[in-house]
């Protein structure tokens, strides 16, 4: 028999898979040809830090372009690792390739999840596996009756999926047309649970992006009755080149302030999805990464990746201080009120280069949407106390803004006309009338540029938060001297 404190033990952890306010990252698994089990452990531990509670591992079928049969084995690494970090993964299968030499079975697929069924580290949701996909509605092979396959193929083994995919068509269509893409969702695909609304990005519009789609999807789940979670995206950039001479593969998304704008719909309850998916771990050639980026040289290194013509856009284009700006949001989301704030930091980002820079380089075609971002640098402040953050580019000295130490603060300051033969940015935190912290932007802003890019470079100044992020931190003396802080630590075609 169980007691009365076993029973709402269990109660507990119902409500808790129930209503889980789990963050999940998305970790493309082509990036990880060179990883063994420590490298998992490393990339999990740094996401861990920030409250990540597990990787959608997207991967396309092993046999889909060449042989990538190499991806099932780092699948079962990642799984081993999780295990033993007590993180968490779920499958994220691409289902967008249309040119595929061997395509997704729901054979293969259910062999998959039921291998790993049992590791602690498979995430469910309402006790079933859960299971996301990049597509599955615009290539022929996929669809309703692909799902329904896959879900009789686990059932015959006793096991049963949470199926919550990203069906990019609604998504996208979505953004203009939110309840009735929802309904249209629904009915053309009964199958699903649930729903990952892939659209994280402003479409094609210099505006921000608003929750009205989010909340569509998650209430036309609910009125339909679907028991699967509504998975909500967060990104904080848009951006890639696949020079290939075709216009649709060259844009940018107008992402200026995206990542602390569309972190706030969630703490501002304009939405509460049951999970959200940071869109992304490791997506590189798509400029959204929050890990730290690989040694470009070091072919040794576990996380070696190769990126051909669009590292061009990515090497020197660190990302990592934006996990502080996920880090303090997700506490915020996860306990419901924002977290005390400890100490003095400033994360600011910017292009390299003005929108009508003239590159050597870059796109075959024009960059869709490239009138759309502001020639400016963005700085979001996070103070313990009161404080004046002023920001320099080039001729445009000290613009401040205030960050009064009750939470984050936001302020910009534009490219120069002139920026001569390249400016570097420069950012300093203000209090009682010394500057406590002063930093410079680890890559130069310039008209003249070898290879076109809309990819930010982001920095930051004051205290770290956690090993890895790399970020230019000086701290003032009182004898006016420097103290250095400094600590080491492809995508497929869509139209966004």
């Amino acid at each position: 028999m169980f007691s009365l404190s076993t029973t709402l033990a269990l109660s507990a952890l119902t409500l808790r898979i129930a209503s889980a306010a789990d963050v999940f990252a998305h970790f493309m698994v082509m990036n990880s040809y060179a990883y063994d089990v420590d490298q998992w452990k490393k990339d999990m531990s740094d996401a861990q830090q920030i409250g990540i509670d597990g990787f959608a591992l997207n991967w396309i079928p092993p046999y889909c372009q060449g042989d990538q049969g190499w991806t099932a084995d780092r699948i079962g690494d990642a799984f081993t690792a999780a295990e033993q970090m007590g993180f968490k993964l779920a499958h994220s299968f691409d289902m967008s390739y249309s040119e595929c030499n061997t395509y997704w079975t729901p054979q293969y697929m259910a062999q998959i999840l039921s291998k790993y069924a049992s590791n602690p580290a498979t995430y469910r949701w309402n006790g079933d596996i859960l299971v996301t996909t990049y597509g599955g509605d615009y290539v022929s092979q996929y669809g309703n009756d692909f799902f329904n396959q896959l879900k009789a193929e686990m059932s015959y083994s006793n096991q049963y999926i949470s199926l919550s995919p990203a069906l990019t068509k609604y998504s996208m269509a979505g953004y203009d047309d939110p309840s009735g893409q929802a309904s249209q969702l629904l009915s053309d695909f009964p199958s699903i649970d649930g729903y990952l609304n892939w659209q994280a990005w402003p479409l094609n519009v210099q505006e921000n992006i608003t929750a009205t789609p989010d909340q569509a999807f998650q209430s036309a789940l609910k009125t339909a009755g679907k028991k699967g979670p509504y998975i909500m995206s967060v990104s904080p950039w848009q951006y890639k080149d696949l020079n290939n001479g075709n216009p649709l593969d060259a844009w940018v998304a107008f992402s200026d302030t995206l990542f602390p704008d569309r972190f706030a719909q969630l703490t501002n309850k304009e939405v509460q999805p049951d999970i959200i998916e940071i869109l992304t771990w490791n997506d590189f050639c798509e400029s959204h990464y929050l890990r730290d980026l690989p040694d470009q040289h070091d072919t040794s290194a576990k996380d070696y990746v190769v990126l051909g013509d669009m590292g061009n856009y990515v090497w020197g284009q660190n990302h990592a201080p934006w996990r502080i700006i996920a880090k303090y949001y997700i506490s915020w989301w996860k306990s419901g009120s924002p977290p005390p704030i400890i100490m003095d930091q400033v994360v600011y980002w910017y292009r390299v280069h003005p929108k009508d820079a003239s590159c050597y380089y870059g796109s075959s075609t024009a960059i869709k949407n490239a009138n759309m971002p502001a020639d400016a640098m963005f700085a979001w402040a996070l103070v313990k106390d009161s404080a004046t953050i002023s920001m320099t580019v080039g001729s445009n000295q000290y613009h401040t803004f205030t960050a009064d130490g009750s939470g984050p603060a936001m302020g910009q300051v534009a490219f120069p006309s002139d920026l001569g033969g390249g400016v570097t940015p420069e950012v300093a935190i203000v209090r009682d009338g010394q500057t406590i912290y002063t930093g410079k932007g680890s890559q130069t802003i310039s008209s003249s540029c070898q290879w076109q890019n809309f990819n930010p470079n982001v920095n930051l100044v004051g205290d770290g938060t956690n090993q890895g992020i790399v970020g230019v931190n000086n701290k003032m003396t009182s004898s006016k001297k420097h103290r250095r802080h400094s600590h080491r630590h492809v995508r497929h075609i869509g139209d966004h």
